[in-house]
């Protein structure tokens, strides 16, 4: 539920969802998957329209650190991690 409600912009519930489910999956041995990283740059994504910039990075910067181990550094999703971080 959390990507629908950041496609049309209301970035307090999508926020809310990515949280519940972050927490879930932290809970899991999830933490080092591609679903997990997905939901780091989703809520990263509502953190920047939130303007909760330095939480944003945060997870931006949990997310490279994944992707790079578990894909590698010139993977198509790391590469738009590092874009994310960037423009962050």
């Amino acid at each position: 539920m959390g990507v629908p409600f950041n496609l049309i912009g209301r970035y307090q519930e999508s926020r809310a969802y990515f949280e519940g489910a972050m927490t879930k999956l932290r809970a899991t041995r999830e933490r080092k998957s591609a679903i997990f990283d997905v939901v780091l740059n989703q809520m990263a994504l509502a953190g920047v329209q939130l303007f909760k910039i330095h939480e944003a990075a945060k997870l931006f910067e949990e997310a490279r650190g994944i992707l790079e181990q578990e894909s590698s550094p010139c993977h198509q999703d790391t590469i738009g991690t590092y874009s994310n971080l960037a423009a962050t």
